[in-house]
């Protein structure tokens, strides 16, 4: 499919731009009598933790809308530097909630980094990722392909050149290596899904211990931090990266050594990534503050898909110090469903419109279906940060501990009670299968059937 609109530089582009005005923070009082009728069991200001991504969107815009305080709840958001340390302050209790890859919950349940019950009332986002090469990669690519040298290149973009690139890299006696954010994380399983559906080989892991899971590999995959991933490339430290908003529209617009090769609907459409976490210690003693805390969310959520007027006042709000501080309109370029794939020599944009690049809550994109969690699970296993076959029920059961949905369906019928949400914005399941039409591989994705789906892979470790 493609979906494709070029557009030029122009002073009218540069005035929507200017059209952004700087965001002034607030701080809504918390309703009081809503907690007392709520019986709230934190009284503190609960503590949210953040990445520099614009998929933490729903907890800024509970805080900044006032969803939280009118659930009778202080909330204080903490920008965080890296994704371990993301985990490692929910688990130590520095954070009551946070911003989190998907694959962070299932990786703790299993003992990947830290044994640890993290559980996920509430997800974030669907989509939302991109990959992103070099100027010396496309290049490369395009001198293969000629229709890559011309804006409107169709998607998907297979990952199939980079093969003999890597081959070239090693001649040349120099790596062809590219950067992701955490080992059990979206980031990375996007980009090894990509690469393996172009028959490139992105390296496995040697089980549980293995951080680095390099073995075999054609292109080297490392760990960088998500804001980091745009100065690393300038660089020269790697020759792509799969991150979110807005640090490949930043690479692509702003900085211009790199471009967007492929966003991740074109891998997987409708892939988690990103989702809140807690505790299960946390939500099973403060029940009721979990519960005015996803109310919050839920709403918030369905406020960043009602509208574009919403989303040009969420690129603002992000765009301000204590959030992702970036220029508003290139945060705006993902957030209001278009993306610059690159920039031509005479300055034409290649800017195509993306509806479902960012999608937080259509879709059941809030809903944190345990299909995401199997999913994440034979990803694991494909690359062998779990060694060895389980049963299929063991998917099940590590999924359901983990993406909770029992606890999204009570917020959300608290919320359906009061007239602030409709009964078809619900799932009548807790997962859901995809059809084979919803990845670049064309290999449908069956819950129910793990072992099944991973074995249809060419790429895997046995």
């Amino acid at each position: 499919m493609i979906r494709t609109a070029i557009l030029s530089v122009t002073l009218a582009a540069a005035a929507v731009a200017a059209d952004f005005k700087p965001y002034e923070r607030v701080n809504p009082t918390p309703n009081l009598k809503k907690a007392m009728a709520g019986k709230l069991e934190v009284k503190r200001p609960l503590k949210f933790g953040m990445i520099k991504l614009t998929d933490c969107a729903a907890i800024v815009v509970a805080k900044e809308l006032g969803y939280f305080a009118d659930e009778g709840i202080a909330a204080d958001i903490i920008v965080q530097p890296n994704w371990q340390a993301v985990r490692d302050n929910l688990v130590n209790g520095d954070l009551d909630g946070t911003h989190m890859l998907y694959g962070h919950p299932m990786a703790a349940a299993i003992g990947i980094g830290v044994q640890a019950d993290i559980i996920v009332p509430y997800n974030m986002s669907i989509n939302g990722m991109g990959i992103s090469v070099s100027n010396d990669v496309w290049n490369r690519m395009a001198a293969k392909d000629p229709a890559l040298a011309k804006p409107g290149y169709p998607m998907p973009l297979s990952a199939a050149p980079l093969k003999e690139i890597a081959t070239a890299y090693r001649a040349e006696g120099k790596t062809l290596t590219m950067f992701q954010t955490y080992p059990a994380g979206s980031h990375n399983f996007n980009l090894r899904y990509w690469l393996a559906s172009g028959g490139v080989n992105p390296g496995f892991y040697d089980g549980p211990q293995d951080a680095k899971g390099i073995t075999g590999a054609d292109v080297v995959l490392q760990v960088n931090p998500p804001p980091q991933m745009v100065s690393a490339m300038n660089q020269g430290n790697c020759q792509g990266f799969c991150v979110g908003e807005p640090w490949n529209m930043k690479l692509t617009i702003g900085e211009k050594t790199g471009r967007l090769a492929i966003p991740s609907q074109y891998v997987f459409d409708g892939s988690p990534d990103k989702v809140f976490c807690m505790t299960k210690k946390f939500a099973d003693a403060n029940p009721n503050t979990t519960k005015a805390v996803l109310r919050a969310l839920i709403r918030a959520g369905r406020w960043l898909d009602d509208s574009m007027d919403n989303r040009r006042k969420l690129a603002e709000m992000l765009a301000h110090k204590d959030y992702i501080g970036a220029e508003a309109a290139i945060i705006a370029e993902s957030i209001t469903g278009t993306l610059v794939y690159g920039i031509s020599a005479d300055g034409t944009l290649d800017r195509r419109p993306e509806p479902q690049f960012n999608v937080f809550y259509k879709r059941y994109a809030s809903f944190p279906l345990t299909s995401h969690g199997v999913w994440c699970l034979t990803q694991m296993r494909r690359w062998g940060m779990i060694a060895e076959d389980k049963p299929d029920a063991w998917y099940q059961e590590v999924a359901a501990k983990t993406f909770r949905a029992d606890l999204y369906r009570a917020a959300f019928a608290s919320l359906q009670a009061d007239g602030l949400v409709k009964p078809d914005e619900l799932p009548e399941k807790d997962q859901l299968a995809y059809p084979a039409e919803a990845f670049i591989d064309k290999i449908a994705f069956d819950p129910t059937q793990p072992n099944a789906y991973v074995k249809q892979f060419a790429v895997r470790k046995p």
